[in-house]
């Protein structure tokens, strides 16, 4: 099982950082951050990812992404063309 810690930083709307890291770790992977698991939850609700996450309030600390959604690959897809263009 893949865990890893990330720094809190200050993200957009829809956490494309977390996102464009997610697709280069071997899935699926646990996240244990606070922040990385409200991030998470913004990525599901947008349909980018498959997770399994704890309920708000629970005082559990660890996400499951268990894959990248054809949605969100698509996005990053986009994004690098943008980026490339």
């Amino acid at each position: 099982m893949f865990s890893w810690n990330r720094l809190n930083t200050q993200e957009n709307h829809v956490p494309m950082e977390l996102l464009r890291e997610l697709v280069r770790r071997p899935l699926p992977c646990t996240l244990t951050s606070e922040a990385d698991i409200d991030r998470l939850r913004v990525l599901r609700a947008a349909g980018y990812i498959v997770a399994m996450l704890p309920r708000p309030g629970s005082g559990s600390e660890l996400g499951r992404v268990l894959a990248i959604t054809a949605q969100g690959r698509e996005l990053l897809a986009q994004l690098q063309e943008n980026a490339s263009a």
